[in-house]
């Protein structure tokens, strides 16, 4: 027996179209919050649980640990439209099964469901690649020297070439050699780049909240 719990009945309705072509012989339950989720898990004999994280005002996560807590034996498969690298890792942390983006094919859904029947651990490939990418980079960030982080800063936020020589009181060229150097140390090829690296990096995001306490910044 197979639970889907999701706010959206697209969503679930599609879910369960996919494995009842790929399992006609399961007997699915559909719930929209964690409370009908529960509810059904006390009285039913559940196998697997496939969990959204967003549910409105309710998190999947909440489920997630019901389940931990009253019933270990059942599989856990997160389905949802969070990339968030911390919510993939809270949830393996928290001993999900699987964790699937709901952009996924449905050739990966499937082959997610039949490697976590047979006790295996399925996460998305696409995730775990922009997570990979990410570590790469956050590596790179710490070839960059301090004057050139507080550069890299003031370019998330927008600042010109000439606000930053005036911000940091360095000459025009500096500020153009510092700039050169952080796209050459990251990989980047431009500016836009840098600022839509800076603005989804939470080190940088945290330099950004202690440089806004310096004077000049």
């Amino acid at each position: 027996m197979i639970l889907i719990l999701d706010d959206h009945p697209i969503a679930r309705q599609g879910l369960c179209t996919i494995i009842e072509i790929n399992k006609p012989e399961e007997v699915l339950f559909q719930a929209s919050t964690v409370r009908e989720a529960v509810k059904i898990a006390e009285n039913k004999d559940i196998d697997m649980a496939f969990i959204d994280i967003n549910l409105g005002n309710e998190s999947g996560f909440d489920f997630l640990a019901w389940l931990k807590q009253n019933k270990e034996e059942v599989k856990t498969f997160f389905i949802t439209s969070s990339s968030r690298e911390g919510d993939f890792l809270l949830a393996k942390k928290m001993g999900v099964d699987a964790y699937l983006l709901k952009d996924a094919f449905i050739d990966e859904i499937i082959c997610g469901l039949k490697v976590v029947e047979r006790n295996g651990k399925f996460y998305s490939s696409a995730l775990i690649h922009q997570i990979d990418h990410k570590a790469s980079k956050d590596k790179q960030l710490e070839e960059l020297t301090e004057r050139e982080m507080e550069v890299l800063v003031l370019i998330s936020q927008g600042c010109s070439n000439a606000k930053i020589s005036e911000k940091l009181f360095i000459s025009p060229g500096t500020t153009k050699k510092h700039v050169s150097n952080i796209l050459g140390k990251l990989g980047l090829k431009n500016r836009m780049e840098v600022m839509l690296f800076a603005n989804r990096n939470e080190f940088i995001l945290q330099k950004a909240e202690e440089f806004s306490f310096v004077e000049g910044f």
